[in-house]
């Protein structure tokens, strides 16, 4: 097998043990603190795919910067959508049952 290929075989294989762990996690009764460490196995699958798969460590300055800038526009976006629920206003109703 060459070297390349054996590579991706492998890292194909990480990702699927990865994925194993997460869907394994899921299913655990987790306390509000640990449900964060859900996300670990979320941040490894995805440095796999960008070494493994995107060869970012071999690749040109240009794709690492923008590889970087990808991930904290990730980062803003995926904050702002966790601040969203925070920043609502639950305002009362009346409570009508429609026969």
């Amino acid at each position: 097998m060459k070297i390349r290929t054996r590579q991706l075989f492998m890292s194909y294989l990480l990702l699927l043990i990865l994925l194993a762990v997460e869907f394994g996690a899921a299913k655990l009764p987790l306390a509000g603190a640990a449900r964060g460490l859900v996300l670990v196995p979320a941040v490894i699958m995805a440095g796999v795919v960008a070494i493994g798969f995107m060869e970012l460590g071999k690749g040109p300055p240009t794709a690492r910067i923008f590889a970087a800038a990808g991930l904290v526009w990730l980062a803003i976006l995926l904050g702002l959508g966790y601040l969203d629920p925070l920043t609502r206003v639950l305002y009362p109703t009346q409570h009508t049952t429609v026969y």
